[in-house]
């Protein structure tokens, strides 16, 4: 008894053609989405430009205690 084969080529084409509407429709839905808008917050003018930033602190220099590897 001889076993037909599988052609490799129509398997790989009904595959693709399976997959196609699902890949169709996320491509929909990806390019219709906005992106979120990002909040900035606004720095007030009392503040000076000295306080602004990084400046180390008490909670800052203990971590950096801790975090030492000597």
């Amino acid at each position: 008894m001889k076993m037909a084969s599988h052609d490799a080529k129509r398997r790989i084409f009904l595959t693709a053609a399976a997959c196609a509407p699902v890949v169709a429709v996320a491509a929909l839905i990806t390019r219709t989405q906005s992106a979120p808008e990002v909040l900035v917050p606004e720095v007030s003018a009392d503040k000076t430009a000295g306080s602004v930033g990084y400046h180390e602190t008490e909670h800052i220099r203990k971590y950096y205690r801790s975090a030492a590897y000597f």
